[in-house]
């Protein structure tokens, strides 16, 4: 695999979350990988198409953080990759919080001969 320039730092997570979708009333049991200010990496259902619209939840310490999103990529491993879009400003500067307690991971890939 190449190296692959990230835009913003991503963050190592780790946590349980849910993802709803439109005109549904459960919402999808999720597992966050990744996070960054602009979407997430989940281990996910196979439910979840390219494309699709949805509204991503997770709690952080007691406190809820909710944004509209759109699925960006899926992968035949289970994942798949979120784009927040229109988050409210008091979201947006919790999720900015919530990153600043996490661990950043390398702005670039390390070649897997690194490991």
């Amino acid at each position: 695999m190449g190296k692959e320039r990230r835009r913003v730092p991503r963050y190592s997570v780790h946590v349980n979350a849910s993802v709803k979708l439109p005109k549904e009333d459960a919402a999808l049991a999720v597992i966050v990988e990744d996070l960054c200010v602009l979407g997430c990496l989940l281990e996910y259902g196979p439910t979840l198409g390219v494309h699709q619209e949805c509204e991503f939840i997770m709690t952080w310490k007691g406190r809820e953080f909710r944004t509209p999103s759109t699925v960006a990529w899926k992968s035949e491993q289970g994942q798949a990759g979120l784009e927040f879009h229109n988050t409210d400003p008091a979201s947006h500067q919790l999720l900015r919080e919530l990153c600043a307690d996490l661990q950043t991971q390398p702005l670039v890939r390390l070649p897997e001969s690194h490991e």
